[in-house]
């Protein structure tokens, strides 16, 4: 039997090592559940670090608190979501590896925020506008034991950190849009904005969420073979 440390451990490895064999293949984002709470210090995102551009001083989320039933159903949604890109969606933190971060915990009000504010994330326009080892967060013990709320709040707030803008289509993770769950990035182009059209955030005034992402993140297949494996890493890292 494989302990969780040392899944955890070779899971790091896996990535370390499609970092150094292709920078495309190299995305990956964790999904923290903040089992012990997690403690982010102000600053330009460092997922490795746990520095996030989006508090203003150290803050701390308290640990996702619906249980692992619906953890494990909400892991399985976002991987879902980023299927067609090959990103690699795990709950094993991969460490030193470049990654993008979400922590699905807590509450906004716990890092300075509204109450009502369901995931936030920092945005830029420069270069690809993939915030490199960025951090977002997805409140889940705001939103309730709901794991398809919950899914589209994180998948909403990795988008965000890949250079999505939020879209007026009802069934894009993209959307701010009640509709039907789960919700998926879609290939269609649609407005910008939140409840009426708007100029999108980077220019332009419409948005294809999955034609941006299938640019940004590698196509099926193009994926390093240690991602797959770091999946399957991950799963059995949850069982034990």
């Amino acid at each position: 039997m494989i302990e969780p440390r040392t899944c955890a451990a070779l899971a790091a490895a896996l990535l370390a090592l499609a970092a150094a064999g292709d920078a495309r293949a190299t995305t990956a984002i964790f999904l923290d559940r903040c089992s012990a709470g997690c403690a982010y210090t102000a600053g330009p995102d460092d997922a490795r670090t746990n520095a996030s551009s989006v508090v203003d001083a150290t803050s701390v989320v308290s640990a996702f608190a619906h249980g692992d039933a619906s953890w494990d159903a909400v892991v399985a949604c976002v991987q879902d979501a980023f299927a067609p890109f090959d990103a690699v969606v795990t709950d094993v933190d991969p460490g030193e590896a470049g990654h993008l971060e979400i922590a699905v915990a807590g509450t906004p009000q716990q890092i300075g925020l509204p109450a009502g504010v369901g995931n936030v994330s920092p945005i830029t326009c420069a270069g690809d506008r993939v915030i490199a080892n960025g951090v977002a967060f997805a409140f889940a013990n705001l939103l309730g034991d709901a794991p398809l709320d919950i899914c589209w709040n994180a998948a909403q707030a990795a988008g965000a950190l890949l250079g999505l803008d939020r879209v007026l289509l009802a069934a894009d993770v993209m959307t701010y849009l009640d509709g039907p769950l789960p919700k998926q990035f879609l290939d269609e182009t649609g407005d910008c904005g939140e409840d009426t059209p708007r100029t999108c955030q980077c220019g332009g005034t419409a948005q294809n969420s999955y034609q941006w992402l299938l640019a940004t993140l590698p196509e099926p297949g193009a994926l390093a073979a240690g991602g797959g494996a770091l999946l399957a890493l991950a799963a059995v890292a949850r069982r034990h």
